[in-house]
């Protein structure tokens, strides 16, 4: 997976390394904050406050822009190599100590996959405190204190892990309040002093994301581009959105769709949680089957989300369920990629085949949530030894 991993990030072309607009933001970030100035205050970033920790050790090893982004990158490699661990672990306590193989490969060929982002945006930080939270779930006792702490980190770094909270509670509830004060704590050393050292600036970062409008990859938008529905593509809050045409009711509905997806996800959840606690395979599942809804219903799908499901999916489900599921991850990662960037400018301009595949790899974001939800659930070894 490294060997991939480097190898993908060496032909990168200047455009998504050198000059990658992320990447300069992770670096005068990290700049800013060792010259001691004081983040949202003195100046405005648009990410949560748990991705500041992440930006700043590559300035410390490094000087100058460039030796930054190569140290950054080795930095998210690194992360992506402690979560394939994770997720070897916890597969082996799971399914048996045959059963890790197939999880393990899945993220490590999914991290691969998915070269454009994997080490040049730090969601690589986000999947690893999601695979720390799913060996934790495995472990249990003690160590539900590790799943519920890496949760807080996840969430303080990129909100959406707090999605795997509620599955958590529902796979183990003994310890769900201790649990969940834990996860408040390691959140809360983040986003409090943020709050109050940044005060209406760290709020202007939230309200930032709210205006932004559909992005160009997002599910509504990939309809809308398809069926000719979208009359321009413009380059607003550092991302492609789509204008005219039907964009408008269709960001609209982006809120409602969300909402209605993760609300059928929890009534899945708490159906098959009346047969008895889901268990750390059934954390896993359902955390997916929340991270996949909001991703569907989300006005913004950028590439990196994927990341997040390389941890979760291939534990969802041993045996043939779950290698159907990381059949369908791997061609979402790599459908992905060839969105991103290999037709990306097919896609902007809505020339064949970048609509196409854009839809192809929402389609199968979609058959995957699906998936999650109807699939026979196979016991955990050590669950059903139990």
């Amino acid at each position: 997976m490294l060997w991939g991993l480097a190898a993908g990030f060496s032909r990168l072309p200047s455009g998504l390394r050198e000059e990658s607009n992320d990447l300069d933001l992770y670096y005068r970030t990290a700049e800013a904050l060792l010259r001691g100035e004081v983040p949202y205050r003195d100046f405005f970033i648009e990410y949560p406050p748990g991705s500041l920790p992440v930006f700043v050790p590559p300035a410390l090893l490094t000087d100058g822009r460039f030796a930054y982004i190569t140290a950054f990158a080795t930095e998210m490699a690194l992360a992506l190599l402690g979560a394939l661990v994770l997720v070897a672990l916890a597969a082996r306590r799971l399914y048996g100590p045959r059963g890790w193989p197939v999880p393990a490969a899945a993220f490590a060929l999914g991290a691969v996959l998915l070269y454009p982002v994997a080490v040049t945006r730090y969601d690589a930080a986000v999947a690893l405190a999601l695979a720390a939270a799913v060996l934790g779930a495995a472990l249990g006792g003690r160590w539900l204190h590790l799943a519920y702490g890496a949760l807080g980190f996840g969430t303080a770094a990129k909100l959406v892990p707090a999605l795997a909270v509620p599955p958590l509670v529902l796979a183990r509830r003994e310890g769900a309040l201790r649990g969940i004060a834990v996860f408040s704590t390691v959140a809360g050393l983040f986003v409090i002093p943020a709050l109050l050292l940044g005060g209406g600036r760290f709020l202007e970062s939230l309200a930032y994301h709210a205006q932004r409008g559909l992005q160009v990859e997002s599910t509504a938008a990939s309809v809308l581009l398809f069926l000719g529905g979208a009359r321009e593509v413009t380059f607003a809050y550092g991302a492609f959105e789509v204008r005219g045409g039907w964009a408008g009711e269709a960001l609209a509905l982006t809120t409602p769709l969300t909402a209605a997806l993760l609300g059928v996800t929890a009534l899945a959840a708490w159906r098959a949680r009346r047969g008895g606690p889901l268990g750390a395979g059934g954390f896993a599942r359902y955390a997916a089957a929340f991270v996949v809804a909001f991703m569907l219903g989300s006005k913004v799908l950028s590439p990196q989300y994927v990341i997040w499901l390389l941890p979760l999916v291939p534990l969802a489900a041993g045996g043939l369920t779950g290698g159907t599921l990381c059949a369908v991850l791997l061609a979402a990662c790599w459908a992905t990629t060839q969105v991103f960037p290999v037709h990306y400018q097919d896609l902007l301009s809505g020339a064949s085949p970048g609509p196409e595949l854009l839809l192809l790899r929402n389609a199968l974001l979609a058959a995957l949530w699906a998936l999650l939800l109807a699939l026979p659930q196979e016991a955990p070894a050590k669950e059903a030894a139990g």
